[in-house]
């Protein structure tokens, strides 16, 4: 499989919306910006970071893998973070 280019740079902004749309609009975008919790801690279920997995993928090129510990523990920030620096290594 070939992983696309990212589309632009991840922002706190995009990637909440990736949440949003991930758990079916369970969690607000606006909600989820403003929040330190980690998605666990917001009710992020396994599936719904699954599809987050796979919208990363589509949206920005890279390949974040379900037992990467920043999916579960970290809050949008630091998931922003993990993404911008994926991207910038290059790293599908």
């Amino acid at each position: 499989m070939t992983v696309p280019a990212p589309s632009r740079i991840p922002s706190l902004q995009g990637l909440a919306g990736l949440v949003e749309r991930a758990t079916d609009g369970r969690l607000a975008a606006a909600d989820i910006v403003d929040s330190p919790a980690s998605l666990a801690a917001l009710g992020v279920s396994s599936l719904a970071l699954l599809r987050l997995a796979d919208s990363l993928e589509s949206e920005y090129g890279v390949l974040v893998d379900l037992g990467d510990r920043t999916l579960y523990t970290e809050g949008l920030a630091g998931l922003t973070a993990r993404v911008r620096n994926l991207v910038a290594e290059g790293t599908p």
